[in-house]
């Protein structure tokens, strides 16, 4: 790694927030002290203990799209939880909850299971701003049911909103304020803080960041580069291709020979010879 490479990465390291989800997943993974204590302020349930947890889980569809999870955890009574963060309001979309709810149902189903044993499922999203735009901290999603003036229909599947944009001075507001925090030193929360300067200022957790950040540049921008590295390569076959025209017009090569030695038409070596005043 160049210098020049290693600096470029270190910028990029310390404009990360919790909302970034690559520093989301690095701060979360195995870190269940930290989940437990992002989801008793997001429940408002000081007592809610995390029982397993992972960053990134992968759930497979045999018939159409898979999903992964930024964090999937459980609590100590069961409640299965998908905790995602969202800078993009489209990321956030109804439909996605939905989608996602029903495949944390397929992580439970077993054949001749009964449906009560299905678990309660909470999706859960931390958006940089406020999708639903009621200018509230939190919204609530449940299903009700109107001809029974909004009884709640107990499917116990839930989804939540957390405004991340709402940061005012209660525990969810300084929650959101550490969320959007780039500098450790100035988060309320310590024990996130600790985690997030691990990964900024210890030499073994910014290594793992740099790697991490390579990983997603390569996954996203890959296509893109090995597109561009092509047309690079393709200007520079044309580019040689039209040295070796010019090179056979300065020793008067028949037009139709090298038409057929660099597999043209004899117009385009006419236009050649025209255009580089080797005419004859």
């Amino acid at each position: 790694m160049t210098h020049e490479h290693r600096k470029e990465l270190l910028d990029v390291i310390a404009a990360l927030r919790l909302i970034d989800d690559t520093f989301f997943h690095a701060c979360l993974a195995d870190n269940v002290e930290g989940m437990e204590y992002i989801l008793r302020i997001i429940l408002d349930r000081p007592q809610l203990v995390v029982r397993e947890m992972q960053t990134q889980e992968d759930v497979p569809n045999l018939y159409g799209r898979a999903v992964r999870f930024d964090v999937f955890a459980t609590d100590a009574d069961g409640t299965a939880y998908d905790i995602e963060v969202q800078r993009s309001d489209g990321g956030a979309d109804p439909h996605r909850a939905r989608f996602n709810a029903s495949m944390m149902d397929t992580m439970h189903v077993e054949k001749g299971e009964e449906w009560k044993g299905l678990p309660k499922v909470v999706v859960i999203f931390i958006t940089e701003h406020d999708v639903l735009k009621g200018g509230k901290p939190l919204y609530h999603v449940e299903r009700t049911i109107r001809e029974l003036d909004g009884k709640r229909f107990e499917d116990d599947a839930d989804i939540l909103y957390v405004n991340g944009a709402f940061q005012d001075d209660t525990p969810l507001g300084r929650l959101m304020q550490d969320f959007f925090c780039t500098e450790p030193s100035k988060m309320h929360s310590g024990m996130l803080a600790e985690r997030a300067a691990f990964f900024k200022s210890d030499e073994h957790g910014v290594m793992t960041m740099c790697k991490v950040i390579e990983e997603y540049a390569k996954k996203v921008y890959g296509p893109e580069i090995e597109k561009a590295n092509a047309e690079g390569r393709a200007e520079g076959i044309a580019e040689k291709t039209l040295r070796t025209i010019r090179n056979q017009l300065k020793r008067r090569v028949a037009y139709a020979d090298i038409a057929s030695d660099n597999e043209t038409t004899i117009d385009e070596v006419m236009r050649i010879a025209k255009e580089s005043n080797l005419s004859y």
